[in-house]
């Protein structure tokens, strides 16, 4: 009788799921809230209502993108069986404090979705540079992880030059759908990258 094969480790991130719907709920309750009230009363057609709508489109791909990479990062390099081995030199608190701070600037973007003004872009702005901040911490000291932060934060600032040209020139507008455009693209390409690392469990990445 042939053996069987070994069952397929689940990833944390795949434990972690109904967590993190409720999480993500919560953070988008307010800006669900100020859109859709706001909408009732002035109408979809309303430009303030669609700068809205597009911010909390923004704020919910921040959550998604921030999650999945937290997720796949804290898996890879702390949870799998020769994690110790890939990546001799980590530090748990410190990427869990980087972490959170990423998360924060999210949740605080989710509150200021209906203010006028370059507040949220700033904040936004932040957020996307946040994993600049990660990846110099983690150089210097000296981490065995940076090649995995780096095509992340070097991604985020090409979003970000492209989300503040497009706005400098043709306004929020297309600035928050070119925002958007990018976003999406990162989430397709966090996507295939996670089907190429958990597609076959027994590869090694």
């Amino acid at each position: 009788m042939s053996a069987q094969p070994p069952a397929a480790r689940v990833p944390d991130l795949h434990k972690s799921a109904f967590w993190i719907y409720g999480v993500t709920a919560m953070v988008m309750r307010e800006p669900l809230s100020i859109v859709l009230h706001h909408a009732s009363t002035a109408g979809w057609a309303n430009p303030d209502v669609l700068m809205e709508a597009l911010r909390g489109l923004i704020v919910w791909l921040l959550l998604s993108r921030q999650f999945t990479v937290a997720g796949v990062y804290f898996d890879r390099v702390y949870l799998q069986p020769d994690s110790g081995v890939q990546f001799a030199n980590r530090n748990f608190p410190v990427d869990f404090i980087l972490g959170i701070g990423a998360l924060l600037l999210a949740v605080g973007a989710s509150t200021i979705v209906g203010v006028k003004g370059s507040l949220f872009d700033v904040v936004v702005g932040l957020a996307l540079l946040w994993d600049l901040l990660w990846l110099l911490v983690a150089r210097l000291m000296g981490h065995s992880a940076v090649r995995l932060i780096a095509p992340g934060a070097l991604f985020n600032l090409g979003i970000l030059v492209v989300f503040w040209g497009v706005r400098s020139v043709f306004g929020d507008g297309l600035g928050y759908g070119a925002l958007l455009v990018s976003s999406v693209v990162q989430m397709w390409r966090l996507m295939v990258n996670y089907d190429s690392l958990y597609a076959n469990p027994g590869s090694k990445n």
